[in-house]
């Protein structure tokens, strides 16, 4: 009896491993797969759909509108498929008041590579910041630039100007206040940049959470190392950071650094490390 309760012990063991295994394979197949609708979606939106927009569209103003209605729904499109093949799970917590909010810098931590896509095909029209070397890629270059988003290289009183412009026309702006992912089991040091942009224009700072449970696509990971279950993000809403008269009587650097520290405790007490 005891070796027939062994066996079967030993049994549900190895189909347990089993089933695991081929749940990771079937992962990384839906990975790989979802990584060739991305790129097969960009280079069908820069070389087909948005050459169209830009022809048949004369306000730079709508273009960037229809552009960015076209990339959140490919996002949306993306995410859903994702979803389908078991990778991950989204869940969304107090983001419908924030539907209707204009004009503010929208900020995140950015645990995953795929936090902008989870954002940004969220929020409608959303404006972005990126990186300048994605304007001249093949692929995403055509994209950025018919979205008109921002590019980070940009002259400073160029690109505070065009923020400025941007916000006061009710764009939401979304950026990523530590400029690169953020590290596990570290806390986040955030860059002064997005205080100076909000008190130099005056708009406010809507602050996003974004968990990723177990890790997934961090800066340390490798794009097909896989945990061995599913995936859940949850981004959820919030306080919001009012900055008109932020600490008015203290010079511009002493409110900045204030306010930069206020934004980073914040992130640090959401993430346990105060």
């Amino acid at each position: 009896m005891l070796i027939i309760s062994l066996n079967k012990v030993t049994l549900f063991r190895l189909l347990t491993f089993l089933i695991s295994r081929i749940g990771i394979l079937w992962r990384l197949l839906g990975v790989m797969v979802n990584a060739t609708f991305f790129w097969s979606g960009g280079l069908f939106l820069c070389t087909i759909v948005f050459p169209i927009i830009t022809l048949t569209t004369k306000s730079q103003e709508r273009k960037h509108k229809r552009a960015r209605f076209c990339i959140q729904h490919t996002f949306q499109l993306f995410l859903w498929s994702l979803s389908l093949w078991g990778v991950l799970k989204i869940q969304k917590k107090e983001l419908r008041r924030l539907q209707n909010q204009k004009g503010t810098l929208l900020i995140c931590n950015h645990p995953s590579l795929l936090d902008t896509v989870l954002i940004m095909g969220h929020f409608k029209n959303i404006q972005c910041i990126v990186k300048g070397e994605l304007w001249t890629h093949p692929i995403l270059g055509g994209i950025v630039r018919t979205a008109g988003y921002i590019p980070n290289n940009m002259e400073p009183e160029a690109f505070l100007e065009l923020c400025r412009d941007q916000l006061s026309r009710g764009e939401n702006i979304l950026i990523f206040p530590e400029g690169t992912r953020t590290k596990i089991n570290k806390p986040l040091h955030l860059k002064r940049g997005l205080s100076n942009l909000a008190l130099a224009t005056q708009a406010n700072i809507q602050t996003l959470t974004l968990s990723c449970s177990p890790p997934a696509l961090t800066k340390e990971d490798k794009w097909y190392k896989l945990p061995s279950r599913r995936v859940l993000f949850q981004l959820s809403s919030g306080p919001l950071f009012v900055t008109k008269d932020y600490k008015a009587d203290a010079p511009r650097s002493l409110r900045a650094r204030a306010l930069t520290q206020e934004v980073q405790s914040y992130y640090n007490r959401y993430l346990g490390y105060e």
